[in-house]
């Protein structure tokens, strides 16, 4: 077995279906070889979690902002806060952020959408941090905020096209492959995976959501990132070892170089 091991570059450890059984949740991955987990706060409440689990182990990393459609979150005490967090050294990236139009189909919230995304980027950039975008139904707009205003990052559960990953990768761009590539009739995941390069690609549960396969129907936790690393290194007809190294190389890369 290579030295390097899995990591899980997004994941919700402060959901309570993870948190209130963290320690089997933390003895399946040692198991399965998951040696880094990146933990994603979506609130204050869950950051305060995070930052408990965190000294317990200390292979944690942490994520935090303002989900697209968390509304009332974005009020001038929580950016306030949100600033002040981004400068904890136990903060490793500001997000998830961006823009999620799947159920969203009042424009004016979607513009409240796209200035908030921007905002929280203004931050990162603040911080020299790297940002985790979560767009959903949203690509024209995503990209063209990430256009005018440029940082890096990664584009977390990556679900667009072949043709936009290019454009996203362009812009300095890294791509996170999640569960759903495992899925049967994914067949875009498939193609991303086949062709992202080896210095822009990551792998992620997102867990308690998006089981892969063989676990599909169950709920997930970042111990089964292992299936998603090791179906998209078949995709990418490589050794288990070359993407472990090849994932851990990208998040060190990512997530250290702002210290």
């Amino acid at each position: 077995m290579g030295k390097y091991g899995w990591l899980d570059s997004h994941a919700h450890l402060s959901d309570e279906r993870l948190f209130d059984r963290i320690e089997n949740v933390m003895s399946l991955c040692e198991e399965n070889l998951v040696k880094k987990i990146l933990t994603i706060c979506l609130n204050f409440d869950e950051l305060e979690k995070a930052f408990i689990l965190k000294e317990k182990y200390p292979q944690i990393d942490i994520a935090m902002g303002l989900f697209p459609t968390d509304y009332d979150l974005y009020t001038e005490e929580n950016w306030a806060r949100l600033l002040e967090v981004a400068r904890d050294d136990r903060v490793v990236a500001i997000g998830e952020m961006g823009l999620d139009y799947y159920w969203e189909k009042d424009e004016e919230n979607k513009k409240i959408q796209r200035e908030h995304f921007i905002r929280q980027i203004e931050i990162a950039k603040k911080v020299n941090k790297p940002i985790l975008i979560h767009s959903r139904d949203a690509a024209k707009d995503t990209i063209e905020i990430l256009k005018e205003v440029k940082h890096f990052g990664v584009m977390h559960c990556y679900s667009y096209s072949v043709e936009m990953a290019k454009e996203f990768i362009k812009l300095g761009y890294t791509l996170s492959l999640a569960g759903p590539v495992t899925f049967k009739n994914a067949k875009e995941p498939k193609e991303v995976a086949k062709m992202v390069p080896m210095d822009r690609i990551l792998i992620e549960t997102d867990s308690p959501y998006l089981t892969p396969e063989p676990h599909r129907g169950q709920e997930n936790e970042p111990g089964y990132v292992k299936h998603v690393g090791e179906y998209v290194a078949n995709l990418k007809e490589i050794q288990d070892e070359v993407l472990q190294e090849a994932i851990n190389k990208n998040y060190d890369l990512l997530f250290r170089q702002y210290k």
